[in-house]
Protein backbone atom coordinates (compact mmCIF):
# COMPACT_ATOMS: atom_id res chain seq x y z
CA UNK A 1 0.00 0.00 0.00
CA UNK A 2 0.95 3.49 -1.26
CA UNK A 3 -0.53 6.56 0.59
CA UNK A 4 0.22 10.05 -0.82
CA UNK A 5 -0.07 12.74 2.11
CA UNK A 6 -0.87 16.27 -0.18
CA UNK A 7 -0.10 19.85 0.57
CA UNK A 8 -0.97 22.62 -1.61
CA UNK A 9 0.88 25.85 -0.03
CA UNK A 10 -0.43 29.67 -0.45
CA UNK A 11 2.59 30.13 -1.83
CA UNK A 12 6.74 29.46 -1.81
CA UNK A 13 8.12 30.31 1.04
CA UNK A 14 10.36 29.41 3.83
CA UNK A 15 7.05 28.98 5.81
CA UNK A 16 5.72 26.78 3.25
CA UNK A 17 6.39 23.86 5.71
CA UNK A 18 4.21 20.48 5.24
CA UNK A 19 3.67 20.10 8.89
CA UNK A 20 0.64 18.32 8.68
CA UNK A 21 1.53 15.73 6.21
CA UNK A 22 4.65 14.89 8.01
CA UNK A 23 2.54 14.05 11.11
CA UNK A 24 0.72 11.62 9.51
CA UNK A 25 3.45 10.43 7.49
CA UNK A 26 5.19 9.36 11.22
CA UNK A 27 1.81 8.48 13.04
CA UNK A 28 1.35 6.05 9.66
CA UNK A 29 4.89 4.26 9.77
CA UNK A 30 4.72 3.98 13.87
CA UNK A 31 1.29 2.11 13.36
CA UNK A 32 2.03 -1.36 14.13
CA UNK A 33 -0.74 -2.82 11.78
CA UNK A 34 0.44 -0.70 8.83
CA UNK A 35 3.88 -2.47 8.28
CA UNK A 36 3.82 -2.72 4.91
CA UNK A 37 2.55 1.09 4.21
CA UNK A 38 4.43 3.32 2.21
CA UNK A 39 4.01 6.91 3.27
CA UNK A 40 5.50 9.84 0.60
CA UNK A 41 4.95 13.36 0.56
CA UNK A 42 3.75 15.56 -2.06
CA UNK A 43 4.27 19.74 -2.14
CA UNK A 44 2.30 22.00 -4.83
CA UNK A 45 1.62 25.98 -4.75
CA UNK A 46 -1.27 28.23 -5.37
CA UNK A 47 -2.32 28.61 -8.25
CA UNK A 48 -1.40 25.14 -9.45
CA UNK A 49 -3.85 23.88 -11.81
CA UNK A 50 -6.22 20.58 -10.54
CA UNK A 51 -5.54 18.42 -13.25
CA UNK A 52 -1.67 19.27 -13.21
CA UNK A 53 -1.54 18.05 -9.44
CA UNK A 54 -4.14 14.86 -10.59
CA UNK A 55 -1.67 13.84 -13.42
CA UNK A 56 1.95 14.07 -10.84
CA UNK A 57 0.12 12.36 -8.11
CA UNK A 58 -1.22 9.53 -10.54
CA UNK A 59 2.35 9.26 -11.74
CA UNK A 60 3.33 7.68 -8.40
CA UNK A 61 1.51 5.05 -8.31
CA UNK A 62 -0.12 5.04 -5.60
CA UNK A 63 -4.03 4.24 -4.85
CA UNK A 64 -4.59 5.94 -1.47
CA UNK A 65 -4.63 10.35 -1.33
CA UNK A 66 -5.00 12.44 1.49
CA UNK A 67 -5.50 15.93 1.62
CA UNK A 68 -4.69 18.87 4.12
CA UNK A 69 -7.38 21.54 3.66
CA UNK A 70 -7.41 24.81 4.41
CA UNK A 71 -9.67 28.27 3.67
CA UNK A 72 -7.14 28.94 1.36
CA UNK A 73 -7.20 25.51 -0.95
CA UNK A 74 -10.43 24.19 -0.09
CA UNK A 75 -11.65 24.43 -3.85
CA UNK A 76 -8.33 23.85 -5.77
CA UNK A 77 -8.31 20.19 -2.98
CA UNK A 78 -12.07 19.50 -4.23
CA UNK A 79 -11.35 20.39 -8.09
CA UNK A 80 -8.36 17.94 -7.79
CA UNK A 81 -10.38 15.41 -5.57
CA UNK A 82 -12.93 15.36 -8.47
CA UNK A 83 -10.14 15.20 -11.41
CA UNK A 84 -8.04 12.17 -9.18
CA UNK A 85 -12.24 10.49 -8.90
CA UNK A 86 -12.67 10.39 -12.92
CA UNK A 87 -9.63 9.00 -13.78
CA UNK A 88 -9.14 6.84 -10.64
CA UNK A 89 -12.70 5.69 -9.87
CA UNK A 90 -11.28 3.25 -7.57
CA UNK A 91 -8.90 5.44 -5.39
CA UNK A 92 -9.15 5.90 -2.14
CA UNK A 93 -9.19 9.66 -1.48
CA UNK A 94 -9.62 11.82 2.13
CA UNK A 95 -9.17 14.82 3.46
CA UNK A 96 -8.62 16.25 6.73
CA UNK A 97 -7.22 19.79 8.60
CA UNK A 98 -9.20 22.31 10.12
CA UNK A 99 -11.72 23.68 7.24
CA UNK A 100 -12.75 19.90 7.09
CA UNK A 101 -12.91 19.38 10.55
CA UNK A 102 -14.95 22.80 10.61
CA UNK A 103 -17.59 21.73 8.08
CA UNK A 104 -16.98 17.91 7.44
CA UNK A 105 -20.34 18.10 5.40
CA UNK A 106 -19.30 20.30 2.96
CA UNK A 107 -16.81 17.51 2.06
CA UNK A 108 -19.17 14.89 2.14
CA UNK A 109 -21.89 16.10 -0.09
CA UNK A 110 -19.40 16.52 -2.68
CA UNK A 111 -19.39 12.06 -2.90
CA UNK A 112 -15.41 12.90 -3.82
CA UNK A 113 -13.75 11.72 -0.69
CA UNK A 114 -14.00 7.94 0.99
CA UNK A 115 -13.97 9.34 4.55
CA UNK A 116 -13.55 12.41 6.37
CA UNK A 117 -10.98 13.22 9.25
CA UNK A 118 -12.59 15.32 11.97
CA UNK A 119 -9.89 16.57 14.41
CA UNK A 120 -6.29 15.33 14.83
CA UNK A 121 -5.54 12.82 12.67
CA UNK A 122 -2.93 10.95 14.03
CA UNK A 123 -5.63 8.91 16.31
CA UNK A 124 -7.80 8.60 13.08
CA UNK A 125 -6.02 8.25 9.65
CA UNK A 126 -3.87 4.85 10.30
CA UNK A 127 -7.06 2.90 11.47
CA UNK A 128 -8.85 4.11 8.73
CA UNK A 129 -6.00 2.86 6.25
CA UNK A 130 -6.09 -0.09 7.81
CA UNK A 131 -9.77 -0.45 6.96
CA UNK A 132 -10.92 -2.27 10.08
CA UNK A 133 -13.85 -0.59 12.08
CA UNK A 134 -12.39 -1.49 14.97
CA UNK A 135 -9.53 0.47 14.37
CA UNK A 136 -10.96 3.51 12.87
CA UNK A 137 -9.79 5.77 16.26
CA UNK A 138 -6.85 4.96 17.99
CA UNK A 139 -5.17 6.14 21.25
CA UNK A 140 -3.30 9.11 20.96
CA UNK A 141 -0.91 10.71 23.18
CA UNK A 142 0.07 14.00 22.04
CA UNK A 143 2.56 14.56 24.43
CA UNK A 144 3.80 10.96 23.32
CA UNK A 145 3.80 11.61 19.72
CA UNK A 146 6.75 10.61 17.87
CA UNK A 147 8.79 14.32 16.18
CA UNK A 148 7.86 14.44 12.53
CA UNK A 149 11.39 16.04 11.40
CA UNK A 150 13.57 13.78 10.67
CA UNK A 151 12.71 12.09 7.84
CA UNK A 152 10.92 14.91 5.95
CA UNK A 153 14.38 16.80 6.64
CA UNK A 154 16.23 14.05 5.47
CA UNK A 155 14.76 13.60 2.33
CA UNK A 156 14.43 17.52 0.78
CA UNK A 157 16.15 20.46 1.57
CA UNK A 158 13.56 23.48 3.79
CA UNK A 159 15.08 26.88 4.57
CA UNK A 160 11.84 27.17 7.22
CA UNK A 161 9.82 24.70 9.23
CA UNK A 162 6.57 25.13 11.54
CA UNK A 163 7.86 23.73 15.18
CA UNK A 164 5.26 22.75 17.31
CA UNK A 165 5.81 22.98 21.00
CA UNK A 166 1.95 22.80 22.18
CA UNK A 167 -1.48 22.12 21.07
CA UNK A 168 -4.75 24.10 22.30
CA UNK A 169 -5.27 27.14 23.71
CA UNK A 170 -6.72 28.72 27.19
CA UNK A 171 -8.43 31.51 25.85
CA UNK A 172 -11.64 31.44 23.70
CA UNK A 173 -12.01 34.19 21.01
CA UNK A 174 -15.23 33.82 19.37
CA UNK A 175 -13.44 34.70 15.83
CA UNK A 176 -10.87 31.72 16.22
CA UNK A 177 -11.09 27.82 16.00
CA UNK A 178 -7.90 26.95 18.00
CA UNK A 179 -9.75 26.79 21.41
CA UNK A 180 -12.57 24.79 20.13
CA UNK A 181 -10.18 21.54 18.70
CA UNK A 182 -8.71 21.95 21.94
CA UNK A 183 -9.42 24.10 24.97
CA UNK A 184 -6.55 22.29 27.18
CA UNK A 185 -2.49 22.91 26.75
CA UNK A 186 -1.03 19.94 25.73
CA UNK A 187 3.21 19.93 25.61
CA UNK A 188 5.88 18.31 24.19
CA UNK A 189 8.29 16.77 26.35
CA UNK A 190 11.60 18.49 26.73
CA UNK A 191 13.63 15.76 25.32
CA UNK A 192 11.91 15.65 22.31
CA UNK A 193 12.15 19.59 21.80
CA UNK A 194 16.07 19.24 22.42
CA UNK A 195 16.40 16.47 20.17
CA UNK A 196 14.03 18.83 17.46
CA UNK A 197 16.32 21.95 17.92
CA UNK A 198 19.61 20.16 17.55
CA UNK A 199 18.09 18.51 13.95
CA UNK A 200 17.55 21.74 12.97
CA UNK A 201 20.72 23.24 13.77
CA UNK A 202 22.40 20.20 11.75
CA UNK A 203 20.14 21.19 9.22
CA UNK A 204 21.01 24.58 9.38
CA UNK A 205 17.55 25.84 9.18
CA UNK A 206 16.80 29.29 9.10
CA UNK A 207 13.72 30.26 9.87
CA UNK A 208 11.45 28.44 12.50
CA UNK A 209 7.82 29.49 13.49
CA UNK A 210 7.10 28.22 17.00
CA UNK A 211 3.41 26.94 16.61
CA UNK A 212 1.47 27.86 20.29
CA UNK A 213 -1.27 30.19 19.65
CA UNK A 214 -0.06 32.20 22.88
CA UNK A 215 3.77 31.23 23.74
CA UNK A 216 3.79 33.59 26.67
CA UNK A 217 0.68 31.94 28.60
CA UNK A 218 2.72 29.61 30.73
CA UNK A 219 5.59 31.83 31.81
CA UNK A 220 7.38 29.15 33.64
CA UNK A 221 7.38 27.03 30.56
CA UNK A 222 7.76 29.90 28.06
CA UNK A 223 11.11 30.53 29.75
CA UNK A 224 12.00 26.94 29.56
CA UNK A 225 11.95 27.03 25.91
CA UNK A 226 13.67 29.33 24.95
CA UNK A 227 16.77 28.60 27.10
CA UNK A 228 16.86 25.28 24.99
CA UNK A 229 16.75 27.23 22.42
CA UNK A 230 19.61 29.53 23.51
CA UNK A 231 21.16 26.08 24.38
CA UNK A 232 21.04 24.08 21.62
CA UNK A 233 20.22 26.37 18.57
CA UNK A 234 20.52 30.33 18.65
CA UNK A 235 21.66 31.38 15.44
CA UNK A 236 18.06 30.33 13.46
CA UNK A 237 15.49 33.31 13.07
CA UNK A 238 12.24 32.72 15.21
CA UNK A 239 8.61 33.87 15.03
CA UNK A 240 6.51 33.53 18.28
CA UNK A 241 2.95 34.54 18.87
CA UNK A 242 2.65 36.21 21.98
CA UNK A 243 0.52 38.33 24.78
CA UNK A 244 1.76 41.82 25.37
CA UNK A 245 0.36 41.72 28.40
CA UNK A 246 2.03 38.99 29.89
CA UNK A 247 5.47 39.95 29.18
CA UNK A 248 7.81 40.63 31.67
CA UNK A 249 11.74 41.74 32.00
CA UNK A 250 12.61 37.88 32.18
CA UNK A 251 10.91 37.13 29.25
CA UNK A 252 12.19 40.19 27.29
CA UNK A 253 15.67 39.31 28.67
CA UNK A 254 15.66 35.85 26.61
CA UNK A 255 14.19 37.20 23.83
CA UNK A 256 16.56 39.83 23.32
CA UNK A 257 19.03 37.02 23.15
CA UNK A 258 17.79 35.51 20.09
CA UNK A 259 16.96 36.59 16.74
CA UNK A 260 13.56 36.83 17.18
CA UNK A 261 10.09 38.51 15.93
CA UNK A 262 6.94 38.35 18.05
CA UNK A 263 3.80 38.74 17.03
CA UNK A 264 0.72 40.50 19.13
CA UNK A 265 -2.68 39.86 18.18
CA UNK A 266 -4.40 42.95 19.59
CA UNK A 267 -7.84 42.70 16.92
CA UNK A 268 -9.24 45.80 18.22
CA UNK A 269 -8.90 48.59 21.23
CA UNK A 270 -13.16 49.41 21.43
CA UNK A 271 -14.39 47.93 24.39
CA UNK A 272 -18.02 46.06 22.54
CA UNK A 273 -15.86 45.21 20.21
CA UNK A 274 -13.76 43.06 22.27
CA UNK A 275 -16.42 41.64 24.63
CA UNK A 276 -18.41 40.33 21.73
CA UNK A 277 -15.42 38.01 20.77
CA UNK A 278 -14.89 37.09 23.99
CA UNK A 279 -11.55 39.50 24.83
CA UNK A 280 -10.43 42.30 26.76
CA UNK A 281 -7.82 45.26 26.82
CA UNK A 282 -6.45 46.56 29.25
CA UNK A 283 -4.52 49.67 27.17
CA UNK A 284 -2.61 51.26 29.89
CA UNK A 285 -0.84 48.31 30.70
CA UNK A 286 -0.44 46.98 26.85
CA UNK A 287 1.42 50.05 26.35
CA UNK A 288 3.50 49.61 29.05
CA UNK A 289 4.16 46.22 28.01
CA UNK A 290 5.09 47.59 24.71
CA UNK A 291 7.11 50.17 25.89
CA UNK A 292 9.40 47.11 28.04
CA UNK A 293 9.34 45.47 25.05
CA UNK A 294 11.10 48.31 23.01
CA UNK A 295 13.81 49.48 25.85
CA UNK A 296 15.13 46.03 25.33
CA UNK A 297 14.88 46.46 21.25
CA UNK A 298 12.46 43.20 20.66
CA UNK A 299 10.94 43.02 16.83
CA UNK A 300 7.27 42.86 17.79
CA UNK A 301 4.10 43.50 15.42
CA UNK A 302 0.80 44.17 16.07
CA UNK A 303 -2.45 42.44 14.20
CA UNK A 304 -5.88 44.19 13.95
CA UNK A 305 -9.02 42.57 12.71
CA UNK A 306 -11.75 44.71 11.06
CA UNK A 307 -15.26 43.83 10.94
CA UNK A 308 -16.16 42.29 13.98
CA UNK A 309 -19.37 42.64 15.45
CA UNK A 310 -20.30 46.63 16.63
CA UNK A 311 -16.99 47.31 14.68
CA UNK A 312 -16.96 50.42 12.46
CA UNK A 313 -14.88 52.41 10.43
CA UNK A 314 -14.04 55.03 13.27
CA UNK A 315 -13.64 52.32 15.62
CA UNK A 316 -11.17 50.74 13.22
CA UNK A 317 -9.22 54.32 12.69
CA UNK A 318 -8.96 54.32 16.85
CA UNK A 319 -7.29 50.89 16.70
CA UNK A 320 -5.01 51.34 14.44
CA UNK A 321 -3.75 54.91 15.81
CA UNK A 322 -3.38 53.07 19.12
CA UNK A 323 -1.70 50.33 17.46
CA UNK A 324 1.03 53.23 16.14
CA UNK A 325 1.47 54.68 19.05
CA UNK A 326 2.54 51.16 20.26
CA UNK A 327 5.93 51.29 18.65
CA UNK A 328 5.60 47.85 16.78
CA UNK A 329 8.19 47.31 13.70
CA UNK A 330 4.92 46.32 11.74
CA UNK A 331 1.56 46.33 11.97
CA UNK A 332 -0.76 43.09 10.29
CA UNK A 333 -4.25 43.89 9.58
CA UNK A 334 -7.30 41.67 7.89
CA UNK A 335 -11.00 41.82 7.36
CA UNK A 336 -12.48 39.48 9.25
CA UNK A 337 -13.10 35.88 8.34
CA UNK A 338 -16.34 34.62 9.42
CA UNK A 339 -14.52 30.79 10.07
CA UNK A 340 -16.88 27.80 10.66
CA UNK A 341 -17.10 26.30 13.55
CA UNK A 342 -16.30 29.27 15.52
CA UNK A 343 -18.42 31.04 17.84
CA UNK A 344 -18.75 33.98 15.21
CA UNK A 345 -20.04 31.40 12.95
CA UNK A 346 -23.27 30.55 14.90
CA UNK A 347 -23.44 33.82 15.99
CA UNK A 348 -23.54 35.76 12.45
CA UNK A 349 -27.17 36.45 12.04
CA UNK A 350 -27.69 37.88 15.41
CA UNK A 351 -24.62 40.14 14.76
CA UNK A 352 -25.33 40.70 10.67
CA UNK A 353 -22.05 39.10 9.66
CA UNK A 354 -22.65 39.09 5.66
CA UNK A 355 -19.34 36.99 3.88
CA UNK A 356 -18.69 35.44 1.03
CA UNK A 357 -19.15 31.77 2.22
CA UNK A 358 -17.06 29.11 1.23
CA UNK A 359 -14.04 28.87 0.84
CA UNK A 360 -12.69 32.48 1.96
CA UNK A 361 -15.87 33.35 4.50
CA UNK A 362 -14.42 37.10 4.47
CA UNK A 363 -16.46 39.58 5.58
CA UNK A 364 -18.66 41.60 3.04
CA UNK A 365 -20.40 43.81 6.07
CA UNK A 366 -21.98 44.05 9.05
CA UNK A 367 -24.39 46.32 10.77
CA UNK A 368 -22.23 49.22 11.32
CA UNK A 369 -19.20 48.17 8.46
CA UNK A 370 -21.20 48.85 5.67
CA UNK A 371 -19.65 47.26 2.59
CA UNK A 372 -18.29 51.01 1.36
CA UNK A 373 -16.53 51.36 4.55
CA UNK A 374 -14.89 47.80 4.45
CA UNK A 375 -13.64 49.23 1.16
CA UNK A 376 -12.54 51.99 2.90
CA UNK A 377 -10.83 49.89 5.81
CA UNK A 378 -9.09 47.88 2.57
CA UNK A 379 -7.58 50.95 1.06
CA UNK A 380 -6.40 52.13 4.88
CA UNK A 381 -4.85 48.71 5.20
CA UNK A 382 -3.13 49.47 1.88
CA UNK A 383 -1.63 52.55 2.65
CA UNK A 384 -0.14 51.33 6.06
CA UNK A 385 1.45 48.34 4.66
CA UNK A 386 3.51 51.01 2.23
CA UNK A 387 3.63 53.97 4.09
CA UNK A 388 4.35 52.24 7.83
CA UNK A 389 5.45 48.65 6.93
CA UNK A 390 7.25 48.67 3.55
CA UNK A 391 9.05 52.07 4.64
CA UNK A 392 9.65 50.19 8.06
CA UNK A 393 8.93 53.17 9.56
CA UNK A 394 8.77 52.61 13.14
CA UNK A 395 11.45 54.36 14.61
CA UNK A 396 10.53 58.07 12.75
CA UNK A 397 6.71 57.66 12.60
CA UNK A 398 5.33 58.90 15.45
CA UNK A 399 7.45 61.97 15.49
CA UNK A 400 6.19 62.80 12.03
CA UNK A 401 2.43 62.14 13.09
CA UNK A 402 2.96 64.38 15.99
CA UNK A 403 4.93 67.14 14.04
CA UNK A 404 1.75 67.12 11.51
CA UNK A 405 -0.77 67.33 14.67
CA UNK A 406 -2.50 64.19 12.59
CA UNK A 407 -3.50 61.17 13.95
CA UNK A 408 -1.65 57.33 11.68
CA UNK A 409 -5.07 56.53 10.07
CA UNK A 410 -5.86 60.41 8.84
CA UNK A 411 -2.20 59.98 7.43
CA UNK A 412 -2.74 56.82 6.37
CA UNK A 413 -6.05 57.99 4.75
CA UNK A 414 -4.52 61.46 3.26
CA UNK A 415 -1.68 58.81 1.52
CA UNK A 416 -4.37 56.52 -0.01
CA UNK A 417 -6.16 59.50 -1.59
CA UNK A 418 -2.83 61.58 -2.80
CA UNK A 419 -2.68 61.93 -6.78
CA UNK A 420 0.92 60.56 -6.77
CA UNK A 421 -0.05 57.28 -4.73
CA UNK A 422 2.19 54.65 -5.08
CA UNK A 423 5.47 57.78 -5.31
CA UNK A 424 8.09 57.66 -3.05
CA UNK A 425 7.10 58.00 0.73
CA UNK A 426 9.42 61.29 1.21
CA UNK A 427 7.45 62.93 -1.78
CA UNK A 428 4.45 62.43 -0.09
CA UNK A 429 5.39 63.82 3.37
CA UNK A 430 6.79 66.69 1.50
CA UNK A 431 3.42 67.79 0.04
CA UNK A 432 1.87 66.99 3.78
CA UNK A 433 4.55 69.24 5.73
CA UNK A 434 4.35 72.18 3.00
CA UNK A 435 0.34 71.67 3.77
CA UNK A 436 1.26 71.76 7.46
CA UNK A 437 3.03 75.05 6.91
CA UNK A 438 5.99 73.20 8.20
CA UNK A 439 7.90 72.79 5.45
CA UNK A 440 10.91 74.26 7.14
CA UNK A 441 10.92 71.12 9.04
CA UNK A 442 11.27 68.94 6.18
CA UNK A 443 14.63 68.61 5.23
CA UNK A 444 15.55 67.07 8.80
CA UNK A 445 12.88 64.58 8.61
CA UNK A 446 14.04 64.03 5.54
CA UNK A 447 17.67 62.95 6.66
CA UNK A 448 16.19 61.04 9.12
CA UNK A 449 14.32 58.77 7.22
CA UNK A 450 17.12 58.50 4.72
CA UNK A 451 19.30 57.31 7.43
CA UNK A 452 17.00 54.77 8.62
CA UNK A 453 16.47 53.66 4.90
CA UNK A 454 20.00 53.41 4.73
CA UNK A 455 20.65 51.67 8.24
CA UNK A 456 18.36 49.06 7.56
CA UNK A 457 19.89 48.57 3.90
CA UNK A 458 23.13 48.00 5.38
CA UNK A 459 21.79 45.10 7.51
CA UNK A 460 20.33 43.32 5.24
CA UNK A 461 23.77 43.79 3.17
CA UNK A 462 26.57 42.54 5.38
CA UNK A 463 29.49 43.79 3.57
CA UNK A 464 28.37 46.18 1.26
CA UNK A 465 29.17 50.07 2.05
CA UNK A 466 26.12 52.47 1.44
CA UNK A 467 26.83 56.12 0.75
CA UNK A 468 24.02 59.04 2.13
CA UNK A 469 23.89 62.44 2.12
CA UNK A 470 22.58 64.03 5.52
CA UNK A 471 21.92 67.41 7.11
CA UNK A 472 22.87 66.21 11.14
CA UNK A 473 25.09 62.98 12.46
CA UNK A 474 23.40 59.69 12.42
CA UNK A 475 23.65 59.55 15.80
CA UNK A 476 22.30 63.27 16.33
CA UNK A 477 19.44 61.95 14.14
CA UNK A 478 18.39 59.13 16.43
CA UNK A 479 17.64 61.84 19.19
CA UNK A 480 14.37 62.26 16.61
CA UNK A 481 12.83 59.43 17.54
CA UNK A 482 12.02 60.48 21.28
CA UNK A 483 12.44 64.36 20.79
CA UNK A 484 10.35 66.42 19.50
CA UNK A 485 11.86 68.71 16.07
CA UNK A 486 11.90 72.42 18.32
CA UNK A 487 14.21 71.22 20.95
CA UNK A 488 16.26 69.23 18.89
CA UNK A 489 16.92 72.17 16.54
CA UNK A 490 18.13 73.94 19.61
CA UNK A 491 20.13 71.17 20.41
CA UNK A 492 21.87 71.14 17.13
CA UNK A 493 21.43 74.08 14.97
CA UNK A 494 21.45 74.11 11.58
CA UNK A 495 24.21 71.92 9.85
CA UNK A 496 25.54 71.65 6.63
CA UNK A 497 24.92 68.52 4.31
CA UNK A 498 27.27 65.96 4.84
CA UNK A 499 28.22 62.52 2.97
CA UNK A 500 28.01 59.45 4.95
CA UNK A 501 29.39 56.00 4.16
CA UNK A 502 27.16 53.09 5.54
CA UNK A 503 28.48 49.49 6.54
CA UNK A 504 27.23 46.32 8.34
CA UNK A 505 30.29 43.76 9.02
CA UNK A 506 28.03 41.26 11.01
CA UNK A 507 28.33 42.44 14.22
CA UNK A 508 28.53 46.32 14.23
CA UNK A 509 27.38 48.94 11.60
CA UNK A 510 30.24 51.44 11.16
CA UNK A 511 29.53 55.00 10.13
CA UNK A 512 32.55 57.24 8.35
Amino acid sequence: MTVIFISIHIEKSPVAFPLASAVLKTAVEKFTGLKDCRALLEEFFMPQKASDIADRLIKTGASFFGFSVYTWNASLVIETARVLKERMPDAVIFAGGPQVTAVPGEFRKTGLFSFIVEGEGEGIVPGRLLGSAAHESIEFDFSKSASPYAKVLSEKKYSGVLWEVSRGCPYNCAFCYESRGCASIRTISEQRLIEELKLFRKMEIEKIWVLDPTFNHNKKHAENVLQMILKYNPDAHYTFEIRAELMNETLCRLFSELDASLQIGLQSTDEQVLKSVNRSLDKVKFAQKCKLMSSWGLTYGIDLIYGLPFDSIDKFCESIDFAVSSGPNNIDIFPLAVLPGTELAEKADRYGLNNEGFPSYTITGNAGFPAGDLRKAEAITSACNSLYNKEQAFPWFETILKTLELPASALFERYDADSDYGADIIDFLAREFKKAGKEALFQLFESFILWSRTAEAAFANQGTAFQVSLCRKPEQLDELINTDPETFLARHPNDKMKKYQIIFDGEELYIY
